[in-house]
């Protein structure tokens, strides 16, 4: 008998236990909210240019491939100081040396490579033909990537993240208004993960090979530069 009042007493004192916290969830209030994401995407015209430029020399002889890449590379840095390319701005991102062979079965040496990588920025994009094409006459015969870009992305993203929260509040009015509701005041705001900045323009060089004094100037337009921001933003339904 004492076991079963032993039994009775702790449960009831659970009960008390367990009843406030029930009633405090059924009071608890639940904000009404409704949450949307704006886009905002701004063009801007590109101030800068950035070309990877590769020369790749071949002889049988090591020593004259690599004099013939350094003759190359001579000139496309001279070029680069005459477009008024700061020495900050130029920089060379890879250099190799290697034996070639042949496919066959028992490979046979034909020579040797050498290749190096120029990375030039260049802020006057009014020169930006004339670098390209004097490149490609002083020996580059690679063209590994050309990229437009902004330098100053930090006010347009501003303007860009405004636009973006207007577009987010007109989306919430419109579908609380679709739902008889009205928006109220922002509960949360939260940007979303930049991602880089794009850019958009004419023809893709690539992986370019120079093999004509026709290529020697393939026309790219530099389009514009794309800056987009993507805010989430939730509001009190009233």
């Amino acid at each position: 008998m004492e076991h079963n009042l032993a039994r009775a007493a702790a449960t009831l004192a659970l009960s008390f236990v367990i009843a406030p916290s029930i009633l405090a969830q059924d009071n608890c209030i639940h904000p009404r909210m409704i949450s949307v994401a704006g886009t905002s995407e701004i063009k801007v015209p590109p101030d800068e240019v950035t070309l990877i430029l590769a020369v790749e020399s071949h002889d049988k002889d090591l020593a004259v491939a690599k004099a013939s890449n350094d003759k190359s590379i001579n000139k496309l840095l001279s070029l680069a100081r005459s477009v008024g390319i700061d020495a900050k701005n130029i920089q060379t991102s890879a250099m190799s040396m290697g034996p070639e062979y042949s496919e066959e079965k028992i490979p046979k040496l034909l020579g040797y490579e050498v290749s190096q990588t120029i990375s030039l920025t260049l802020k006057d994009l009014a020169k930006y033909e004339e670098l390209l094409t004097g490149a490609l006459k002083a020996g580059v015969n690679r063209v590994n990537g050309i990229n437009f870009a902004v330098t100053d992305t930090k006010r347009y993203k501003e303007e860009a993240r405004l636009k973006a929260v207007k577009a987010a509040r007109e989306k919430a009015v419109a579908m609380a208004g679709e739902l008889g509701q009205t928006v109220g005041k922002p509960w949360e705001v939260t940007e979303e993960p930049e991602y880089g900045v794009m850019a958009s323009f004419g023809a893709n060089t690539s992986g370019y090979r120079s093999r004509s004094e026709e290529q020697l100037a393939p026309a790219i337009a530099g389009g514009q530069v794309t800056i987009s921001v993507t805010v989430r933003v939730s509001f009190q339904l009233e």
